[in-house]
């Protein structure tokens, strides 16, 4: 059966209410004037039997077999033939239900099913206006058959486009129901790498592709670089914006979905990136903001006939939109954490990402076994110097001091400002004259003239962070107590 409804029971309750319509309209028949040569008896069974079919047709509803539905249509097609060879009229008004057949089985059975009731009309029918002795007998049938074929094909059409439109609207909405969970999945991966590569599986499960990747402009923008993959992803890690032109950095320029089937990829685009899929078809989606490129969602597929499906097409579009969110909201996030990682007047790392990276660097140098010293340094007299020239004098001191300090340090070493005037210095396999020249370079390089006072200590492998830390402040305080201006090197922690 092909059902419009949802309801399981309306099919049978429908034509439990053409028995019943039928029933009632032959039962009035019966009360008006009709023809002298009506057999009303034979009519009044009739009657009775429709009425009892569409009784038991509602009472069963979705109980009512299938295989039995097409049964009680044909029984409703007899009952009918035997109302006009019964009613004594040659030009009998039952023949009328005999549309109702047409239409009933047109839009709950399948078109063949329907054509064969619809053969089964047109056999009765004629064998009626035989036996009545109509009058133009072939040009009644004609008519009342053509009229039936006509009606029946369209609620066919209209019915098959009405399901077209159905299905399609469900497609959509579990298209969109997809993209949620998604995006609520998304939203609950807050790092970087992490949101990347769930959007990639998420990809690949969605579209049923082989892999799905994510390629993104480098930070310099000379070429496009894979920073996250699911399933088959190219060998090739990045892409020359300007080489010859591959489908990733096509997509990225344009702004346009490119689309290669099987072999059809240029050789050089191959070569350089990444586009010898070894799947049917590919596409690159660029993902967009503000109507600019700022990445490309690909996708691999082992059957080409795939990007025929508007739908696979229209999700990876979907996917692209999610994407474009994602990737702006860790952007974001990346950036809030950046800034709340760093002291907004000199632009070195703060207190919390001090407290973060010097846990990191003591693993580091217990793995490498390779020496860490740790200073603090604190500027002299730095109160008097803000009482005497402003706040904003000594805050340009800061910032002239963290400059200068910067440049005499490695890119290894990790410089923050701890707090005030007061900084905190990470020194990554330095030894302690290492470490106490550096601090001394460090406070040659002081501008204006100041001077600071530094504490020095060693990592004996035991210290934990805290530890660590305490016991250069504690050399740094020893120096001021001395007079300032000088280096004192920290004592042996009580592990040695």
């Amino acid at each position: 059966m092909s059902g419009s409804g949802t309801d399981a029971r309306l099919p049978a309750r429908a034509l439990g209410s053409l028995f019943l319509a039928g029933a009632t309209i032959g039962l009035v028949s019966l009360l008006l004037p009709h023809a002298p040569k009506a057999d009303v008896p034979a009519l009044y069974s009739n009657v009775a039997l429709a009425f009892a079919g569409g009784i038991v047709l509602w009472m069963l509803g979705a109980r009512f077999p299938h295989w039995a539905l097409h049964l009680a249509v044909a029984a409703g097609t007899l009952l009918i033939a035997r109302a006009v060879l019964l009613s004594g009229d040659k030009v009998s008004f039952y023949s009328v239900w005999f549309i109702w057949v047409g239409v009933y089985s047109f839009y709950f059975f399948s078109r063949p099913a329907a054509v064969a009731q619809v053969a089964l009309v047109a056999a009765v029918f004629g064998f009626t206006l035989l036996r009545t002795g109509a009058s133009s007998p072939v040009a009644r049938w004609l008519t009342t058959v053509t009229t039936l074929i006509v009606a029946g094909a369209l609620i066919d059409t209209l019915l098959r486009r009405a399901r077209r439109e159905a299905g399609a609207a469900a497609a959509n909405a579990g298209r969109m129901a997809q993209i949620a969970d998604l995006a609520h999945e998304l939203a609950a991966v807050s790092d970087s790498a992490g949101a990347r590569r769930a959007l990639c599986e998420a990809a690949a499960r969605l579209t049923h592709a082989l892999g799905a990747a994510l390629w993104e402009p480098s930070t310099e923008g000379g070429t496009l670089v894979l920073t996250a993959g699911s399933g088959w992803t190219p060998a090739n890690a990045a892409i020359p914006r300007a080489g010859p032109p591959a489908g990733a950095e096509r997509a990225f320029s344009t702004g346009k979905v490119i689309v290669i089937r099987g072999g059809a990829a240029e050789p050089s685009s191959q070569e350089q990136a990444g586009d010898e899929s070894p799947s049917g078809a590919s596409l690159w989606q660029p993902i967009l903001r503000d109507r600019r490129s700022i990445a490309v969602l690909a996708a691999h597929w082992a059957n080409q006939e795939v990007l025929d499906d508007p739908a696979v097409l229209a999700l990876v579009d979907l996917l692209a939109v999610e994407a474009g969110v994602t990737l702006e909201r860790i952007a974001l996030l990346t950036r809030l954490e950046a800034v709340a990682r760093t002291d907004e007047l000199t632009g070195l790392p703060n207190r919390r990402a001090w407290q973060e990276v010097l846990p990191r660097e003591l693993a580091r140098a217990g793995r490498t076994h390779k020496p860490l010293c740790v200073a603090m340094l604190d500027l002299d007299h730095f109160k008097e110097y803000n009482d005497e020239r402003g706040h904003q004098a000594g805050d340009r001191l800061l910032k002239e001091v963290a400059g200068a300090w910067s440049s005499e340090l490695r890119a290894t070493d990790i410089l923050a400002r701890y707090g005030g005037e007061e900084f905190a210095l990470a020194l990554p396999a330095c030894g302690v004259d290492q470490a106490l020249a550096v601090v001394e370079r460090l406070r040659a390089a002081i501008p204006g003239g100041e001077s600071c006072s530094a504490g020095v200590a060693c990592w004996d492998g035991l210290d934990t962070a805290v530890e660590l830390l305490e016991r250069a402040d504690g050399a740094l305080y020893e120096a001021k107590r001395k007079g300032r201006d000088q280096t004192l090197l920290a004592a042996a922690s009580g592990h040695q």
